[in-house]
């Protein structure tokens, strides 16, 4: 058995997905919340857990509280004896990706998520939304012919019957109407201004990328899989992370090809998603791998649920 660990990215936000962290693992949380304060310089865990809600209408904070989530989940794995060799993370979860493979640290990673979620703030305006079921051989040709209304373009390939797309927003819509007419595919909207990983957001890769190149990167103890390559890069000092990051911000994630990478590279892989909610575990629908597959994340009685994930995955080693 290979355990994989998978991080979510922001569009697996949930309001109480940080009261249910510290419900899930109180040590944990209350340790990466505390670190993440001194980072910043402000009470991180009053601000997500006391606020009404509008700690996530800035993509700022979205970005910060789903990625301290996400190491709430993997200290507490971790904590509890829970181990993997490999991971991988969807779009923002990237970022937990590289702290788990010794990439960089973890207060360092604090800083450049927050930087990278003020920055993705104030980059180009747009929409980003989910069609499913559909194929890209059937997208392709509507895509071009929205080129006409808007620049709208495929943001992440998730499985072989799910794609987000993003760009403008008349585009976005356009497109979601015609996947419904010709597909019978639907549609929902994951992301109302911000349109990642298209060439519309370039603009953004110009700003972010003296921050990546500032950023204290380390020599990975583990593989690294950028969402753009969708496999294993080799290691080459900081210039390893830096350019598949500035790409990250424009290009589409390659999330189907990087799951076939590792289910074909990997002995008996079990993907464990670590972080809120289960897109990720969701995705990895038995048509496509049937490979076992776990998420740290329960709503009900978290605490319990997540005893039960530790004992399970430790009987199974």
């Amino acid at each position: 058995m290979t355990l994989v660990f998978t991080f979510p990215g922001q569009s697996s936000r949930d309001p109480s997905m940080v009261p249910r962290a510290f419900a899930m693992a109180p040590a944990a949380a209350t340790k990466v919340f505390g670190e993440a304060s001194e980072v910043l310089g402000r009470d991180l865990e009053r601000y997500y857990t006391e606020g009404d809600g509008a700690q996530f209408e800035s993509n700022r904070d979205i970005q910060l509280g789903v990625f301290l989530v996400n190491h709430v989940h993997l200290t507490a794995l971790e904590d509890a004896g829970i181990t993997a060799d490999y991971s991988l993370g969807l779009s923002l979860g990237e970022y937990n990706h590289l702290v788990h493979i010794g990439a960089i640290d973890f207060a360092d990673a604090v800083r450049l998520v927050d930087e990278r979620g003020r920055l993705y703030t104030e980059g180009p305006s747009g929409v980003m939304a989910a069609l499913f079921p559909i194929d890209s051989d059937e997208l392709k040709p509507i895509l071009a012919g929205a080129q006409s209304i808007g620049p709208v373009a495929v943001a992440v390939c998730g499985s072989p019957t799910q794609t987000v797309i993003a760009g403008d927003k008349a585009a976005v819509e356009h497109v979601a109407a015609q996947a419904d007419d010709i597909c019978f595919a639907d549609c929902v909207v994951i992301e109302h201004e911000i349109p990642m990983h298209v060439p519309l957001f370039s603009p953004v890769a110009e700003t972010f990328e003296p921050v990546l190149e500032a950023a204290p990167w380390k020599s990975a103890t583990k593989p690294y899989l950028p969402n753009v390559e969708g496999r294993f890069v080799e290691q080459n000092g900081p210039s390893t992370y830096v350019e598949p990051l500035r790409r990250h911000v424009f290009s589409p994630v390659r999330w189907c090809e990087s799951i076939d990478f590792l289910v074909e590279s990997l002995d008996e892989p079990v993907f464990v998603e670590v972080g809120p909610k289960k897109a990720l575990t969701n995705l990895l629908s038995p048509k496509w791998h049937r490979v076992p597959k776990f998420h740290t994340d329960q709503p009900n009685d978290p605490a319990s649920a997540f005893d039960g994930l530790v004992k399970e995955l430790t009987l199974g080693s």
